[in-house]
């Protein structure tokens, strides 16, 4: 009798959830949300998934209807190839009442990618690009009746296929390298580039409807967007930003008159001119039913705190609130004014943004001035959080990996333009985390087609999503595309043969069209005509530099993998670096296999996600150059070795090189680092610092040194000195004083062989100051002491100041090492095997915030080289676990280190047994 009334009470709340969201009854709602009770079919019937809810992609159907296995798991991105290649049929039923809403239109946000779309008989439309809104007018569909909305998607594979068909002039690449196993012709139609395959990613040419549909009505205007443009200025010895507000107003789909008017509110914040505060609109919107208001606000400067970068002050935000109102409002008694008024609110960041490039010596300088201060920008490039277009923007997921960011000290990251004008939710959390952003517009490593219904089509991509994303502070500087000039000025793909018509098309899409749409709706910010390029030099040289990678112009891309990335000595740098890095392999335990397969089925899989075209050879060629590299692979333990050393590899090379580059701020201007990639989209070979689901790879543990706002940095030069660098990004106080130690270690033993300490080390703010350079290889056989068997341990301190005693233990404001030689190198009287042993401190798990933290002590008999401590695969249910420290070097007996988890429930005991640890030193002695 219970299990019926619990069924009874079930069906009535699903007919009350399906009345709510299939159904307009009521005049004071501006939209709704058509989310529930969706079927998805194949044309052929074979395959009908029922109860599905939107966004949603075909994929994720049919995964969680169980037809196909998960798409991230072993060969499925081959073995479901099927799918992508195949029609499907999203369906539901729509019952809505017009009665006297002017207005009732059906918009789809995000259609991925090709569809018709019908409301009964009715073919309403289609759509052909995954980035733009669709709007339909459905009011005389909306007559209380139940009519069968239907979106008949087309296979995006299919569909860039024909259309590469009788093409004069390919647009290449035609297809990816093999190894990527993908798809081809992903440049003839306006979806995720990376959906057809990467260098870091699977093939999943997704489908469905990704973003929201909205039943939308009303009866006088709708706000879509709201653009700002906020600057500083004097105005009769006055003080104060001026914020200039776009409002655009949509009146259905065709011209209207509106008469009304918009009500300005910055939250908490007055104006200097009351009168700022309302607008009289009488107007007509265009054939399109859109309408451009601007309207003019002012405050104080001292009303409002500056919005800052990560690392320089507070994220400091407002609210922007704008109202329309239908002037019939107030003329007559309406039974449900609501439907004639519309509102909108953004958050908004007084701060100034320039992007400097003035003459240098030797070229241009290039780096951004935040609030007129130089920054140092120290990031990622990122990627979608998912290959799945539906699953990327998962709020959870994206706050992690911004935290992650944040937390690791970074100030921008990069949008990389082969993936997604990223979610509302991306674009706030940045804001509030103090995270520029160089946006690439979506346009990647290829050529592209010019013929006008793909320009057309570009044109609203880019004005949709220019005015969503546009009011963020964070944005910093928008870029066309990325990788596209070098790769036709390097003929990348064979274009020499025709470069002409390509530069054509290369201007016809991104000169003619793509710059000025963003220029137009936003005259904030500078838009770079690709990434990388010269700047303002490329446009000099008719858009197309004759070296696009010029270190003394605008940005570079560099990666070099078979010279010796551990040595400081190759990296040079540019004005600004925004993409390097290396590739490693995902933690052992990350790859749900590794637990049922053998060593070779385990390498096979590896192999087969190692879509570099030069394959696993650069990871192995560094490690060769620098460790001992195991040489079995059918050996027990091949795989746990090798994907250690990876991520100490990796890690080594990227902290090298952006030390270098930090170092450099003023010797070559270096004034930007920001590696590839941050995050990844499954389990595989790739250049991430973070994995997919969220494990951290040693690159990202050491980033919190790496990138930290003080840093000490050592490094061998090309002269073989030790060159000593103090950095600081940090505004306050104008000057440090620090005194600096470095620690001369021999690798077998705790005891210290030297000790050198400089003081009174004067660091200014927000620059770097050289503290030495030293010829420490000299020093070592003046003493008999051979480089192989010692390191550098280097520590920096704040100088007591005066009148005040010195501390007994002063804690050090930044620490690093130096190796002096290869570690494979050490001689054989060095190479000690620590005992290594684990204890559990303490271990508190919150049940409010499901988080588990363990305190843990490392201790070791003898010096131990990059500790890699690791979970055990028994720990499976905890997601999400980072080591405060990892990879690091223990010269002392204990070291404390701290475990974080997500332990939902909080269900688990961590024990002693349940981490494992590896060290160099255990390769060293075999």
């Amino acid at each position: 009798m219970l299990d019926a009334l619990k069924f009874f009470l079930f069906v009535i709340l699903l007919l009350v959830t399906i009345m709510l969201n299939q159904h307009v009854t009521s005049k004071r709602s501006a939209e709704l949300d058509l989310e529930l009770l969706w079927q998805i079919q194949d044309t052929k019937g074979v395959y009908v998934i029922a109860n599905q809810t939107v966004p949603s992609g075909v994929y994720t159907a049919l995964e969680q209807s169980m037809v196909i296995g998960s798409l991230l798991e072993e060969y499925n991105d081959v073995n479901t190839s099927w799918v992508g290649e195949t029609d499907w049929t999203y369906l539901t039923n729509l019952s809505c009442l017009a009665e006297d809403y002017k207005y009732v239109l059906l918009t789809f946000h995000g259609v991925d990618t090709f569809a018709s779309v019908s409301l009964g008989e009715q073919l309403l439309g289609s759509t052909e690009n995954m980035f733009v809104r669709y709007r339909y007018d459905v009011k005389h569909l909306c007559d209380g009746d139940t009519h069968e909305l239907r979106l008949q998607f087309r296979s995006p594979v299919v569909e860039a296929r024909e259309r590469a068909k009788d093409r004069a002039l390919p647009i290449v690449p035609t297809c990816p390298p093999d190894v990527y196993h993908g798809q081809c012709h992903v440049n003839l139609i306006r979806k995720m580039q990376a959906s057809f395959a990467w260098d870091w990613g699977l093939s999943a040419p997704s489908m469905g409807i990704w973003k929201p549909i909205r039943l939308e009505y009303y009866s006088s205007a709708l706000i879509r967007d709201l653009t700002v443009v906020i600057s500083e200025l004097e105005v009769n010895g006055s003080e104060r930003w001026s914020v200039a507000v776009r409002v655009y107003l949509e009146t259905g789909l065709a011209s209207a008159q509106v008469n009304g008017l918009l009500t300005f509110k910055i939250i908490g914040v007055p104006f200097l001119n009351e009168a700022d505060q309302t607008l009289a609109v009488m107007n007509k919107t265009n054939e399109h039913g859109e309408l451009l208001v601007e309207h003019g606000l002012s405050v104080a400067r001292d009303a409002v705190e500056r919005w800052w970068p990560n690392g320089y002050g507070k994220q400091t935000l407002y609210s922007l609130y704008v109202r329309w109102e239908d002037e019939a409002v107030n003329g007559v008694k309406l039974p449900n004014p609501d439907t004639m008024i519309s509102e909108k609110v953004i958050r908004i960041g007084f701060r100034t943004v320039q992007l400097s490039q003035e003459r240098a010596t030797d070229g241009l300088m290039f780096y951004f001035k935040v609030n007129d201060v130089p920054i140092f920008a120290k990031g990622s490039n990122w990627i979608p959080s998912s290959v799945l277009p539906e699953r990327s923007y998962d709020s959870n997921y994206v706050k992690f990996l911004l935290y992650a960011a944040r937390d690791a000290h970074m100030n921008m990251l990069r949008v990389w333009g082969g993936g997604l004008y990223e979610s509302d939710h991306f674009y706030r959390l940045a804001d509030e985390l103090g995270l520029l952003i160089w946006h690439d517009l979506m346009f990647a490593c290829s050529m592209y087609p010019s013929e006008p219904d793909f320009l057309r089509t570009v044109q609203e991509e880019v004005r949709q999503n220019v005015r969503r994303i546009q009011h963020h502070p964070s944005v910093a500087v928008w870029a066309t595309n990325n990788e596209n000039e070098v790769a036709l000025r390097q003929n990348w793909y064979k274009t020499n043969a025709n470069y002409t018509a390509y530069y054509t098309q290369y201007v016809e899409l991104y000169v003619r069209t793509v710059l000025p749409t963003v220029e137009a709706n936003d005259p904030w910010r500078t838009v770079l005509l690709s990434s990388p390029s010269n700047g303002d030099q490329s446009l000099k040289e008719r858009f197309i530099a004759t070296n696009p990678q010029d270190p003394r112009y605008g940005d570079v891309h560099y990666y070099n993998y078979f010279l010796d990335g551990w040595n400081a000595a190759q990296y040079r740098g540019g004005r600004f670096v925004s993409e390097y890095g290396f590739q490693s392999f995902p933690a052992y335990t990350s790859w749900p296999e590794a637990r049922s397969y053998r060593q070779a089925e385990l390498s096979q899989l590896i192999n087969h996600r190692q879509h570099s075209p030069l394959g696993n050879a650069p990871i192995l060629t560094m490690i060769e150059l620098n460790l001992p590299l195991p040489r079995d692979p059918s050996a027990d333990g091949y795989w746990p070795e090798l994907i250690y050393l990876s991520q100490l590899s990796q890690a080594m090379i990227v902290k090298t090189e952006t030390e270098v580059y930090r170092a450099r701020r003023v010797e070559y201007g270096t004034m930007g680092a920001l590696y590839w990639q941050l995050n990844d989209v499954w389990i595989a070979p790739s250049w991430s610092s973070i994995e997919y689901g969220g494990t951290f790879k040693l690159l990202h543990v050491w980033l919190r040194d790496i990138f930290a706002p003080e840093h000490l940095v050592a490094f061998v030069n090309e002269r073989r000195q030790l060159e000593v660098v103090a950095v600081r990004d940090t505004l306050q106080p104008d000057v440090q004083l620090w005194d600096v130690e470095l620690r001369i270690h021999r690798y077998g033993s705790f005891r210290l062989v030297e000790r050198i300490r400089q003081e009174r080390i004067r660091v200014p703010a927000n620059t770097v100051e050289l503290v030495s350079t030293w010829d420490v290889y000299g020093h070592l056989a003046k003493q008999g002491l051979h480089p192989a068997d010692h390191l550098v341990l280097l520590y920096a301190y704040l100088h007591p100041a005066d009148g005040q005693p010195s501390q007994p233990a002063p804690q050090p404001i930044a620490e690093n090492f130096a190796l002096l030689d290869k570690l494979k190198n050490i001689r054989q009287e060095q190479r000690v095997e620590p005992t290594v042993s684990i204890s559990v401190v303490s271990a508190v798990c919150s049940e409010q915030s499901n988080l588990t933290s363990v305190s843990l002590e490392v201790s070791v008999s003898a010096p131990a080289l990059f500790v890699y401590l690791q979970l055990t695969p028994e720990n499976s249910t905890l997601k999400q676990c980072q080591f405060s420290r990892n990879g690091f070097l223990q010269f002392q007996p204990v070291r404390t280190v701290q475990l974080t988890c997500v332990d939902p429930g909080c269900r688990n005991k961590i024990q002693a047994r349940d981490i494992t640890v590896r060290t160099v030193n255990e390769l060293l002695v075999r």
